[in-house]
């Protein structure tokens, strides 16, 4: 668009500044307004090779919490100009192929898979607690997990495992790949929570037998009783990762006592880990797991924990 054509559509209001050097399309009168933030992430990227990528990306996938603000993380093809926007853009040169991006609501946005990879890459942040794999695990869990309609939760899976082995292979060759591809094969669906995805991965580095994730456990008659977060099948063993905001009303304490109950009946052992399990990667939380597995046979020569 040339200067004229500029001032020609600010005079005619097609066009709004959102900030210097940005601008959006003014909609009809009957469309509803679009929020600045977004308006913001449309101005940067509608129309243009660039794409939201990395934690602003992650944030409109709900990968990981925070609000979406600036400064945005704005990616542009590798060989070409980099945004040069200190306070509103994290500027990255990096050619994303085009099955990798989307649009959404007039963004330009990298896809979860994508998404999931750029920030598997990055690596933790200085001084953050967990490694490399911890840390790549935890957002392709959350990437694969089906929404659950008992939490009131709406949608579809943001993307399939097969996509995020698709996007490490279209990658290449790149600095941090190798971590990257340890966690790709840990990564599960139905894993609901960050803090359970972190536990799985402590009994992985500890090399406990059998993991399954959200397992359905039936009575003798073949009716479904219960489905823990965790199971050791071959043990019989039932971990619960018991999340505050989930299990603090008078309502769920019943249903945890009644699960109890259930599990214990159908010749279960139940092992219910809080947060204070999980301080010291997760120590409290393997030692528990430990001692029921040894209660229902397993032999402690046979298992570790990790140091």
């Amino acid at each position: 668009m040339t200067r004229r054509d500029l001032d020609h559509s600010r005079a005619n209001d097609l066009l709004r500044q959102l900030t210097h050097g940005v601008y959006s399309g003014v909609g009809l009168p009957h469309e509803p307004e679009v929020e600045p933030v977004r308006a913001l992430l449309q101005g940067l990227t509608e129309a243009t090779p660039r794409v939201a990528s990395f934690e602003t990306a992650a944030q409109l996938w709900s990968l990981i919490p925070g609000e979406i603000a600036p400064s945005f993380h704005i990616s542009s093809p590798a060989g070409g100009p980099r945004v040069q926007r200190p306070e509103l853009v994290v500027g990255h040169r990096i050619t994303v192929p085009e099955r990798f991006i989307v649009d959404v609501d007039g963004i330009r946005v990298t896809t979860p898979a994508w998404t999931w990879l750029d920030l598997a890459l990055r690596g933790p942040p200085s001084g953050a607690a967990g490694g490399e794999v911890e840390r790549a695990v935890i957002p392709g869990d959350q990437a694969v997990r089906h929404p659950r309609r008992e939490y009131g939760e709406t949608g579809q899976q943001l993307a399939s495992i097969a996509e995020l082995r698709e996007a490490v292979c279209v990658r290449g060759r790149t600095k941090g790949i190798r971590h990257v591809r340890q966690a790709v094969e840990l990564i599960r669906v139905g894993v609901d929570s960050p803090q359970e995805s972190r536990l799985r991965y402590f009994m992985h580095l500890a090399e406990l037998p059998g993991l399954v994730v959200n397992p359905v456990i039936r009575h003798p008659s073949g009716f479904p009783w219960f489905e823990p977060d965790l199971a050791l099948p071959e043990f019989r063993v039932s971990i619960q990762y018991e999340r505050e905001e989930f299990h603090s009303t008078p309502l769920s304490v019943r249903k945890d006592v009644r699960r109890s109950e259930i599990t214990e009946q159908l010749g279960w052992v139940e092992v219910r880990i809080t947060a204070d399990h999980m301080r010291d990667e997760g120590r409290g939380a393997i030692l528990r797991i430990h001692r029921a597995l040894v209660q229902r046979g397993g032999r402690p020569e046979k298992l570790t924990t990790h140091s």
